[in-house]
């Protein structure tokens, strides 16, 4: 009786259908697969040791807890790629414009290597610091529990070119609850990367804006660059550095 089941679901549907029905079944799977993993131990384990060193810099620099935290897992594969072993260097962040040790430059002068420091703790500061240049003033006009928008703006100022480098900071975020640090709220809606994020209208993009007093925001940082639309520049660096290289 199987076989013949089998036999009139293949004469009922044209292979061209069959491979569709695979790929929607295949899909729902995987999707519930994803979403049933468990929390992992060495992301709470990472989470417990800087979440207090990121609120610290949220305090001092506006830089969300939840941002920093979730940047740090994502780059520094869970403090355990080479770079953040033997760098520290949690963020991938590049040596321009460094006067302290540099990592990964070797025999080639072209190459510009990465910022090494003398403990993770310097990475997280330095990542806050990183983060108040112009290029990135724009998302200081968000709201510190805004992360949806501050993990969207970030790629839209140039922090990583991965398309779905918002959707991963999110799924951090909200898998491990990290809005709940800064006393914020899991957000509704969610970041869709466009495939051609030149010609997606900035106001798409930063649908999600809780905007803070522009005038008080002015006083406490000027800045020239628009709140609507991105500032143009070339990208310091290319997207997450993998582990087990630190190529530019």
């Amino acid at each position: 009786m199987s076989f013949n089941f089998e036999r009139k679901i293949i004469e009922f549907f044209p292979i061209n259908k069959r491979i569709l029905l695979f790929c929607l079944i295949f899909g729902l799977f995987y999707s519930i697969s994803l979403s049933a993993q468990p929390t992992r131990q060495d992301y709470l384990d990472y989470i417990d040791r800087y979440k207090n060193v990121a609120l610290q810099y949220e305090n001092e620099y506006g830089v969300p807890a939840s941002i920093t935290l979730a940047q740090g897992l994502l780059e520094s594969y869970v403090g355990q790629s080479k770079m953040a072993q033997e760098a520290n260097n949690h963020f991938g962040i590049k040596a321009y414009h460094w006067q302290g040790e540099v990592y990964g430059k070797g025999d080639n002068s072209n190459k510009v290597g990465y910022r090494k420091y003398g403990c993770a703790e310097d990475s997280f500061l330095d990542h806050a610091k990183f983060l108040k240049g112009s290029r990135y003033s724009v998302l200081y006009l968000l709201d510190v529990t805004d992360y949806r928008s501050w993990a969207q703006g970030l790629r839209d100022c140039g922090y990583a070119e991965d398309i779905n480098y918002p959707a991963k900071l999110i799924n951090i975020i909200e898998k491990y609850e990290l809005y709940a640090l800064n006393g914020g709220k899991r957000m509704d809606g969610a970041v869709t990367p466009s495939e051609n994020t030149e010609e997606t209208s900035s106001s798409s993009r930063w649908h999600h804006r809780k905007r803070r007093d522009r005038s008080a925001q002015a006083e406490a940082q000027p800045s020239t660059a628009s709140a609507e639309q991105p500032q143009s520049f070339t990208p310091l660096r290319q997207g997450p550095v993998a582990a087990s290289t630190d190529n530019d």
